[in-house]
């Protein structure tokens, strides 16, 4: 029987609230290794979590839950685990951050993420899900005919699945020490900001709406682009992906600026 562990805390209308406080405080499974510790990540973000799987249907719980353990053991059994890992959470971060900036709503609505109002994200592309489910093949296997109700339904619960699926793959890489050894200095949150980033400019273009980024850095290239740059960072195995990124990109907006004081 899978070990039963705390919940991470949520917002009270049960979408998952984005933990971007410090994604690098102390791993509660620091000593754990292999498919113990999957279980016990399993068992958090998804399984027994049940404002991210909303009480669905069982079968549909645990094929979830089997995926995640598959992508576990690929991890686990890897000569490069680091690698295997971070794919898996580049994917997933992407996957999470176009989600994100579809369920964030424009002010006055409380945005509990805090990226609302940084790197051009705006909370204005909610009211634009009917549109975007249309152009986004991602959405290809949502029913044809939806209104506004049952399309953001549909999103936030594959917002709530995909933010299982990131925070698996980003705890995991505490264990092998894939993280900033100053804890507010970590790079996954910045990352994960660069990708919202980057999926709202890419949404807006697509849609027709105004840019809210400078539409060319002084090299003539797009900002949004740069910011969706940092992936490929991340996959490259860069040690610390943030402050290659800052390097090569001093003159634009650094995701970290979202938590400075």
């Amino acid at each position: 029987m899978l070990k039963k562990i705390l919940l991470t805390l949520f917002k009270p209308n049960h979408q998952p609230e984005m933990n971007l406080s410090n994604s690098s405080a102390d791993n509660p499974f620091a000593k754990q290794t292999g498919e113990a510790l999957a279980i016990d990540l399993i068992n958090k973000f998804w399984v027994k979590n049940k404002a991210a799987n909303n009480n669905h249907a069982k079968a549909m719980i645990k094929s979830v839950a089997e995926k995640m353990m598959g992508d576990c053991r690929k991890i686990f059994s890897s000569p490069d685990p680091v690698s295997v890992n971070r794919k898996l959470l580049a994917g997933s971060v992407l996957s999470c951050a176009k989600l994100q900036v579809l369920v964030i709503s424009p002010p006055p609505e409380h945005d509990a993420s805090g990226l609302r109002g940084h790197l051009g994200i705006t909370g204005e592309l909610k009211s634009r899900i009917l549109d975007i489910i249309k152009i986004d093949q991602e959405f290809d296997n949502f029913p044809k005919e939806l209104n506004f109700e049952k399309a953001l339904n549909q999103i936030q619960f594959a917002y709530r699945r995909a933010w299982a699926y990131m925070n698996l793959f980003e705890r995991i890489r505490h264990e092998y020490d894939d993280i900033h050894s100053e804890q507010s200095d970590d790079w996954f949150r910045p990352f994960f900001a660069s990708q919202c980033a980057y999926s709202e400019n890419k949404y807006r273009a697509e849609l027709g709406m105004k840019n809210m980024l400078d539409r060319v850095n002084s090299e003539g290239t797009s900002v949004g682009m740069l910011y969706g740059n940092y992936k490929d960072i991340v996959l490259k195995g860069e040690k610390f992906p943030d402050l290659t990124w800052e390097a090569k990109y001093p003159n634009i907006e650094n995701p970290k600026s979202i938590w400075k004081d």
